[in-house]
């Protein structure tokens, strides 16, 4: 199975600068995104956002360890793998969020091209999932 892709919106009431700020906070992700055990910023920029960090990703049957690139902007974030890992040969994604005046719109875009090899059905599977999990559990956290 090659790469797979897919994004998710969500609507969250809260206003962006929250959404954003949850966004950013890496290691406070493992509070809302599925899969994700821990998280360490290894470098930031000069506004303090993370540039790069270093994540720990349950995989259900293994842990996945690898590090991530991050780009900013005014409303959201992007991300690539800096370097294979056991579990991804390449990964990419981005949060991007739109103000609706007083709540906002969360956009999760991911792709992926695993490194193991997995039936269809299964990476589309988790990339659903995830996806999902990941907006709703952004929405939980910011509107809580």
């Amino acid at each position: 199975m090659g790469e797979a892709s897919g994004s998710e919106s969500i609507t969250i009431n809260a206003p962006l600068d929250t959404v954003l700020a949850a966004v950013i906070d890496l290691p406070g992700q493992v509070d809302w995104f599925p899969g994700l055990i821990s998280c360490e910023v290894t470098e930031v920029d000069e506004y303090d956002r993370p540039t790069s960090a270093h994540q720990v990703n349950d995989l259900k049957l293994a842990k996945d360890e690898f590090d991530l690139l991050y780009e900013h902007t005014d409303d959201g974030m992007s991300w690539t793998l800096a370097a294979p890992s056991m579990a991804q040969k390449k990964s990419t994604g981005s949060w991007v969020l739109e103000d609706l005046g007083g709540s906002t719109k969360a956009t999760l875009s991911l792709s992926v091209d695993p490194a193991i090899p997995l039936p269809g059905f299964m990476v589309r599977k988790s990339m659903k999932d995830t996806l999902s999990g990941a907006t709703k559990g952004l929405k939980r956290y910011c509107e809580n």
